[in-house]
């Protein structure tokens, strides 16, 4: 088996630093292979087989998925077995845990990947505590409820963890996360103090429900996203926003549409680096970097934190080779970088990408002429532009000798 590429390790890497484990399910979602939509209608036993689901070649898919696992284990993850049982609706007092646990795909190898996740070796249950100890037993029950959004269930064994462990320190964040739960399927009265909520328990939520964590808040998410439907993008409160909320429930489709029906979102850095995050998310790489070139040329001294927030392998990537360049350039000057670096982007990235008179983005259409001449087989034009290339940045010029 061949080791996994470096972006697989990457997110593997991601998800053991946030969320204490890997999941393959995770990786699923933050590859674009999965939409959450469909995860919820799985959950919902709306669809019989989860990798029905699955968009792309399904033997690609499992490839990623084993070189990720080969990963996973060579730095010395553990595996644990997890099942998947169908979501808790009104009138269901089980949430389904009595019911045929949901099923992943008709290929056992498949089945298995899918539905396993790698922990580190100390926080790797004990089948002999889990059963031996009603307190483990317990927490393990609340957790498994929470995440079948099975508000009943959760409350009893909560009420039932008090009594036995009145002193477990867990209880009050149990207590904010039964208290999410119970905002399902409600209206949000004040949106204000839901978005304070949320971001208040995602923590919480993270450290708790693990990679499971998004069963919970996703839908709450979603309540905020709509109750924000109208409310108009202000740069002073940037989280105040659809966009924001629909990014948290991770609906990237959905932050597509909401940025894009934004006015001049171009010129609202956080706008932009949802749309770049979104796109990503949906392999949707020359929207990511159009996107992220706007980020370049309106807020350039967030572009070093802000691509090291995102922790996406092919923005890391590429930002990393560009502060490696001998030819020292600012940050705003990345999106030319990238035209003289992947010259074929000119058919793909516009001209008028960039609006505006800085002279980063003059350089960009210089730049972006000047292989469309090359190309055009036009030698005066771009000898012209070559000269006002070399006079208005020596470091690009060089760059361009070497690139073309």
């Amino acid at each position: 088996m061949t080791s996994p590429d470096s972006s697989l390790q990457s997110q593997v890497d991601a998800q053991l630093l946030e969320q204490g484990a890997f999941a393959p399910l995770e990786l699923l979602f933050n590859s674009g292979r999965l939409l959450y939509s469909d995860y919820e209608s799985w959950r919902r036993r709306e669809i019989e087989l989860l990798d029905s689901a699955l968009m792309g070649n399904a033997e690609n898919i499992k490839a990623e998925i084993e070189q990720a696992v080969a990963y996973a284990k060579r730095i010395g993850l553990v595996e644990q077995a997890q099942e998947f049982q169908a979501w808790h609706t009104h009138g269901n007092e089980t949430g389904g845990r009595s019911e045929r646990p949901l099923r992943i795909s008709m290929d056992a190898q498949l089945q298995r990947l899918i539905g396993s996740r790698y922990l580190r070796a100390q926080n790797a249950p004990q089948m002999d505590l889990f059963f031996d100890n009603p307190i483990v037993a317990l927490t393990n029950g609340i957790v498994a409820s929470l995440t079948s959004r099975n508000l009943a269930a959760a409350q009893r064994q909560l009420d039932q963890l008090y009594t036995q462990a009145p002193t477990h320190s867990d209880l009050p964040a149990f207590d904010q996360l039964l208290a999410a739960l119970a905002h399902l399927d409600h209206a949000v009265e004040e949106s204000r103090q839901e978005l304070a909520f949320l971001l208040e328990i995602t923590p919480t939520a993270r450290r708790l429900l693990a990679t499971q964590w998004r069963d919970l808040l996703a839908p709450l998410w979603r309540q905020l996203a709509h109750s924000l439907e109208h409310v108009a993008f202000n740069p002073a409160d940037p989280d105040f926003h659809r966009s924001f909320a629909l990014a948290q429930a991770q609906d990237w489709a959905a932050v597509s549409d909401t940025v894009l029906r934004e006015q001049d979102w171009q010129a609202h850095a956080p706008l932009c680096l949802r749309l770049v995050e979104s796109a990503f998310n949906r392999r949707r790489r020359v929207e990511a970097l159009a996107a992220w070139c706007h980020v370049c040329w309106r807020a350039p001294a967030t572009t070093p934190a802000a691509a090291n927030k995102l922790r996406h392998p092919e923005l890391t990537m590429l930002w990393q080779r560009f502060l490696d360049e001998e030819e020292s350039l600012q940050e705003a000057e990345f999106p030319a970088w990238l035209l003289l670096r992947e010259p074929g982007l000119v058919l793909q990235l516009a001209e008028d990408l960039a609006p505006g008179e800085t002279v980063p983005e003059q350089h960009y259409r210089t730049v972006h002429r000047l292989i469309q001449a090359r190309r055009a087989r036009r030698p005066e034009e771009e000898l012209r532009l070559r000269k006002a290339l070399q006079q208005g940045s020596p470091a690009l010029f060089a760059l361009l000798k070497q690139s073309i």
